[in-house]
């Protein structure tokens, strides 16, 4: 995983402490979360920083793509394959709660055609796989 410093430099954006503390957020907490529990975890750590400035820093990071929109939660999740490109889905256990990030160039590539087929042109999806992972059997 690489720091908070690599990702923003990697994605062009300037290093200020607010977007630092939120990937740090995102990643102490390992699951999609959602903007208010980001928050809470900065707070703990007793730094400074408002809600506002929360939402606006994932909304500028989703736009990237270094966290992603959990599709049945909701939540926020750090992309943890954000330097390799394709389709992104998502392997979520309804025990524990892990959610872990899986890239399938031929799903994405199968997922365009049937939009296609149905006479809809995709800007971007994301798969999700329900189920209970191997520690959770």
């Amino acid at each position: 995983m690489q720091s908070a410093e690599q990702i923003l430099q990697v994605h062009n954006l300037r290093d200020t402490q607010p977007r630092r503390l939120v990937l740090r957020a995102l990643a102490e907490i390992g699951k999609p979360a959602t903007h208010k529990e980001v928050f809470d975890v900065i707070q703990s750590h007793e730094a400074t920083v408002n809600l506002v400035t929360v939402y606006r820093t994932l909304d500028t990071f989703e736009e990237l793509g270094i966290v992603h929109r959990h599709p049945s939660s909701g939540g926020i999740v750090l992309c943890s394959k954000s330097e390799q490109k394709g389709h992104h889905g998502f392997l979520s256990c309804q025990k524990c709660g892990k959610v872990e990030e899986f890239i399938d160039p031929n799903l994405c590539k199968e997922e365009n055609r049937i939009a296609q087929n149905a006479g809809f042109r995709p800007k971007n999806h994301i798969s999700e796989i329900l189920g209970v992972c191997a520690k959770c059997q």
